[in-house]
Formats: C-alpha cells, sequence, structure tokens
C-alpha cells in the first residue's frame, strides 16, 4: 500500500466546521433569503482554504499544535501550488476518480479569492456576482480528503 500524507486533522476539522455551516446558510438562501448567498460562499471559500492549508501545516516540534509552511494568505490557488506535487497529484487522482470530469484546478482557480470578495462585500474590489458552482469546492475538497484519510487508515 502506499502511503500518503495525511492533512492537519485539526484544520480539516475545522474546514469541516465551515463547510457545514456553509450548507446550512446556502439552505436558507435558497429558501427566499437571497442576501444569505454571500455569507453562505464566504464561508465555503474558508472551507475551502482551510482544506487546502491541511496539507501545509507541519508538526511543531516545540509544542502540540502545527506550522503552516506556505503563503500566508487566502489565494486558494497559491495555497494549491504550494502543495508539495506528489500530494496535488494525489489531490488531482482523488478528484478524478471520485467525480470525473471535475474541473479541480479550474475551480479552485475561479473561487481563489471568494473569501477576500465576499467578505466584505461594500468594498470597491469586491466579487460583483458569483456562480453557485462556488459551493461545490469545498464539499468535493472534503471528499478528497476523506478518501485519503480511509486509504492510510485501511
Amino acid at each position: 500500500m502506499i502511503k500518503v500524507h495525511l492533512p492537519c486533522f485539526e484544520v480539516v476539522s475545522e474546514a469541516r466546521d465551515y463547510l457545514r455551516a456553509a450548507q446550512l446558510i446556502e439552505q436558507h438562501a435558497y429558501n427566499g433569503n437571497t442576501d444569505l448567498f454571500w455569507p453562505a460562499a464566504m464561508n465555503a471559500g474558508f472551507a475551502s482554504e482551510l482544506y487546502l492549508k491541511s496539507f501545509l501545516v507541519e508538526p511543531n516540534p516545540k509544542a502540540s499544535d502545527g506550522v503552516l509552511k506556505g503563503p500566508r494568505n487566502h489565494d486558494l490557488f497559491a495555497l494549491y501550488k504550494a502543495i508539495p506535487v506528489e500530494l496535488a497529484e494525489q489531490l488531482r487522482q482523488i478528484s478524478a476518480l471520485l467525480s470525473p470530469g471535475f474541473p479541480l484546478e479550474d475551480r479552485i482557480q475561479a473561487c481563489s479569492n471568494l473569501f477576500l470578495g465576499t467578505r466584505y462585500t461594500y468594498e470597491a474590489d469586491k466579487i460583483q456576482m458569483f456562480r453557485t458552482e462556488v459551493f461545490e469546492l469545498a464539499p468535493h475538497l472534503d471528499l478528497i480528503l476523506t478518501r485519503m484519510t480511509q486509504a492510510n487508515n485501511a
């Protein structure tokens, strides 16, 4: 069996909290509270960010927590590009296995500034509009990380 790098559990757990919040808010938005699409998108973007950062956290030998090894920003594509090549390849392979045709890299790039662009809707450089596909990336990343964890624990 191939040993895979496990993402940082604490970061994945936090990402799942934001994903669940995004999904709950998204449900309310579809029920007629359309102003809630923005906070739902922001939470989905932040969940995606945390899923990607989970691959960049390394144990801190001087403490019980981890240290982020990679960009310290909210740019999803920069975070994705900072993931070691072998791990990024595993992400792509598992993505293709779970959802053939899912445009993983394109979706990461399209959602790259989702958290910042939806966080303060009154700012001039905010995202003007988004498509509902933004709500697909975080759940897809969750499925990938779940599969990677299951494969390693089998």
